[in-house]
């Protein structure tokens, strides 16, 4: 009696962590793409969560094969403010970072930024849901074109920027990106 009850307790405890090890990864990368993959229509039929997100930091990622679009709302944003000229920031969502920099001879002001202005996608970790690098500056089309970016300050000071950003972005084999934002970064304490 005493070793049927053992062998009970054990076989239960063996069936809870077959059903604990379940492998789940399918269906939690199947969620992760489909929130962060939807077609063309799918991202115009969702313009009022769309407009919800505008409120804080986040970017929209379109690329050139016109079916994916990666919504991001930015969790985590970092900057550095080189004031007068320079302000560099980052945001991120645990998959994707976007990099943000913009340089002027002259002290930063509430305006429309293209010269001097950069932009950057990539993934944080692994291949999802990005397999390539994009830039604004570095990379080009397959025709030569390269990449554009714009960045306009709505509100900057010694403690925080913020603002929008546009741009089209080449990978290096030359697929294309456009990106369009919104950034609000504080300095972080020294």
């Amino acid at each position: 009696m005493f070793k049927t009850k053992r062998l009970m307790i054990l076989l239960g405890i063996f069936g809870f962590l077959l059903v604990g090890c379940k492998d789940n990864s399918k269906t939690e990368n199947a969620a992760d793409d489909a929130s962060l993959s939807r077609t063309k229509n799918d991202t115009d039929n969702t313009s009022s969560s769309k407009t919800k997100k505008k409120t804080g930091a986040y970017a929209t990622i379109t690329f050139d094969d016109g079916r994916r679009t990666i919504e991001m709302e930015a969790r985590s944003q970092q900057g550095i403010l080189s004031l007068p000229t320079k302000f560099e920031g980052n945001m991120t969502d645990y998959k994707i970072i976007v990099i943000i920099e913009l340089k002027d001879s002259e002290p930063l002001q509430n305006k429309i930024y293209e010269k001097g202005a950069y932009l950057s996608i990539s993934n944080m970790k692994g291949k999802i849901p990005l397999d390539e690098k994009y830039q604004s500056n570095h990379n080009k089309s397959e025709d030569g074109k390269r990449g554009h970016a714009e960045i306009k300050i709505t509100s900057i000071s010694k403690t925080h920027a913020e603002g929008t950003f546009t741009g089209t972005l080449y990978s290096k084999s030359h697929r294309k990106a456009t990106i369009e934002g919104k950034f609000i970064t504080k300095r972080k304490k020294e």
